[in-house]
């Protein structure tokens, strides 16, 4: 992963000397020097044996030239992202200190410094793993140590992503089945949205468990229903996630999701005569009763253009992006811009969104270009067609879509290579 410095911060850019870690050699390099350098303090450190700490303190803004590409985050790899992990802090100087000190003439000057006019931000490098495909994300988070439930949730402790599927299904199921009653589709990207843009690391979690919360209260009459579907979700993600079943498959987390919801009604809710067996498909109402042109083409539509566009989002950054983030914020972007017009089919619109998000969360190995997160997009809005009459109101119902419209696709596409290949032969 490369830094482009060649552009340099006012504050952050202008770091002329230090040290990077070389994955060639083993062993820490030095960053060429300039006459600029005595205008920064910049320490190098070993906290631990397996932790190489980095200390930039930053006396002054930044006077440097820029400078040339450096590979500075080369230690941050996929197969040492679990075992090294790099400490930066920054001294930040008050901004009202450089108003009045804006030029340093003389030593004088510089020694009538003190501790009070500067701020330090101590932060730590390194990479999380996301669970929805076992993507390794490099992050810049804040220092955990003395906070126990912060570093569990860093570390992606088992109890804490238990508690975040709870928190989603929850959360999801009272805006959707509750004040302010939004539809459902809009808030579980709410609600996975707020999550990971305050801990990326839970971001397949709160995915599993926001899909789990789709389903409506015809399916999951009260909270305490709902707890045994969070329940079971909990425990079908981390059989999932201890497995690495489904790593890197667009839907994984709505399948999950959709597991647990079956496992729910059909061995308990249905047979209790809580909720009715009809949720599964009315024969006396199927496609003819349900489906209509306009609506479902624009499902359709809707699925291919969020999940063409998604996936060109992620194919085109030059860093790894959280696969959950990326399609669920792009997805949310586009419900909210479509609730206010009060267009008659935003609900259907709505889930073509849903279900093409689900889809660009696929890995790139099985939809390396866009062309294929368009065509995966397509047949699981078809998807979205054929499975309209069953599996009424159920949570991750829309999950399980995009994962047959994505299975379908790549088993289609497999086929025709495979028999490229055979006529080449």
């Amino acid at each position: 992963m490369d830094v482009d410095e060649t552009e340099p911060e006012p504050f952050a850019g202008g770091i002329v000397s230090g040290t990077t870690w070389s994955e060639s050699t083993g062993a820490i390099d030095e960053i060429e020097k300039d006459e600029h350098q005595n205008e920064y303090d910049v320490d190098v450190e070993e906290s631990s044996p397996h932790t190489r700490a980095r200390q930039i303190v930053l006396d002054e803004w930044s006077s440097a030239r820029p400078l040339r590409r450096t590979r500075s985050l080369d230690n941050i790899t996929p197969e040492n992202a679990d075992e090294k992990s790099y400490m930066v802090s920054f001294r930040m100087p008050h901004p009202e200190f450089y108003n009045t000190n804006r030029v340093r003439t003389n030593n004088v000057a510089s020694d009538a410094r003190s501790d009070a006019s500067t701020t330090d931000y101590n932060f730590v490098l390194d990479n999380y793993i996301e669970y929805a495909d076992n993507t390794h994300i490099p992050r810049l988070r804040g220092k955990a140590e003395r906070n126990k439930l912060l570093a569990a949730i860093h570390s992606s402790h088992w109890a804490v992503l238990c508690s975040i599927v709870t928190a989603g299904c929850f959360l999801t199921y009272a805006i959707s089945n509750h004040s302010p009653f939004l539809r459902a589709d809009l808030s579980q990207a709410i609600v996975i949205t707020v999550v990971v843009a305050t801990f990326p690391e839970i971001a397949a979690s709160s995915g599993a468990g926001a899909f789990a919360g789709m389903a409506s209260d015809v399916a999951i009459p009260n909270f305490a229903w709902l707890a045994l579907l969070a329940l079971a979700t909990s425990g079908v993600w981390m059989l999932f996630h201890r497995f690495k079943i489904l790593v890197g498959c667009g839907g994984r987390l709505g399948t999950c999701a959709f597991i647990a919801m079956n496992l729910t009604v059909a061995f308990v809710a249905m047979p209790s005569r809580t909720v009715p067996w009809s949720l599964y498909g009315d024969s006396n109402r199927l496609w003819s009763g349900r489906i209509e042109l306009v609506p479902s083409i624009l499902s359709v539509l809707s699925s291919t253009f969020l999940s063409a566009a998604a996936g060109a989002v992620r194919l085109k950054s030059e860093i790894p992006l959280n696969p959950v983030q990326a399609p669920t914020t792009m997805a949310l972007v586009c419900m909210l811009i479509l609730e206010p017009t009060g267009f008659v089919y935003t609900g259907q619109m709505d889930a073509g969104f849903a279900v093409g998000s689900f889809v660009a969360m696929a890995s790139d190995h099985y939809l390396p270009s866009i062309p294929d997160f368009a065509g995966a997009g397509f047949i699981s809005g078809l998807w979205i067609l054929l499975l309209d009459p069953f599996f009424i109101d159920f949570g991750g119902k829309k999950g399980f879509t995009s994962f047959c419209g994505f299975t379908t696709y790549v088993g289609i596409m497999r086929l025709v290579c495979r028999k490229r290949a055979g006529k080449d032969n």
